[in-house]
């Protein structure tokens, strides 16, 4: 009988341990991100915790698109993550943490990638199916309002798009990024540079889109894509 209340005893310390830390994580739900980050940089474990567990599989996700090993990206982001909690009194603000991480770990895998590749501007350097785009069969817009043949209609559209393009459309479009966000996560010199593509991706878009009679705003419509935040 003591092993099992020992054993008893311990599974609620867990449980009372598990309900205290969603607790404690759940009071940054509704906060903006310049308050987490400065929560974090302030050294609160909390804060820390949160965006680790908000964001790791997000950044699983965004890594997978351009390195196809899983081990690779994680030891990456696990990388990520020590420099944040080892330099986070030297950090600077952040009005997006998103963004933030999304930018270093698309750093840390150029370098990862700078030894195996010739031209990393180049859709070559990409994981082959990097950003293909998939619509989500859970979405009650598409079961409801849109047919089959439709779906097939718009993930050939989609996937017209050069891999950049599919990129750029992502961060535009369904990471809500501003222009100078995606010029600096793509490396442009200059904000121009990424206004200019998202255009000319958008003009492709309609290009493709007439040849199958569908609308712009289908494509667009909130939902209709299964990205990484889904």
């Amino acid at each position: 009988m003591a092993g099992f209340r020992v054993t008893h005893n311990k599974s609620l310390n867990e449980q009372t341990n598990n309900l205290s830390e969603q607790r404690d994580l759940s009071k940054f739900d509704n906060l903006p991100d310049c308050k987490i980050w400065t929560s974090f940089k302030k050294g609160e474990d909390a804060a820390f915790n949160y965006i680790y567990k908000k964001y790791f599989y997000q950044l699983y996700n965004y890594g997978n698109q351009f390195i196809n090993d899983a081990d690779v990206i994680q030891d990456l982001i696990q990388d990520l993550f020590i420099e944040l909690r080892e330099k986070r009194k030297n950090l600077g603000d952040v009005e997006s943490i998103k963004f933030y991480l999304y930018k270093i770990l698309k750093r840390k895998i150029l370098h990862y990638k700078k030894k195996n590749v010739t031209d990393l501007f180049s859709d070559s350097w990409m994981y082959e199916k990097a950003f293909d785009i998939t619509l989500s069969h859970e979405t009650n817009l598409i079961n409801t309002q849109i047919s089959k043949e439709t779906k097939e209609k718009l993930s050939k559209v989609m996937n017209k798009l050069s891999k950049r393009q599919k990129e750029i459309i992502i961060y535009y479009f369904y990471e809500g990024m501003t222009y100078k966000q995606i010029a600096e996560l793509m490396d442009f010199s200059k904000v121009e540079h990424a206004r200019v593509l998202v255009s000319r991706s958008i003009a492709k878009l309609r290009e493709e889109i007439k040849k199958y009679s569908i609308s712009l705003f289908i494509i667009c419509c909130a939902g209709l894509v299964k990205w990484i935040n889904s």
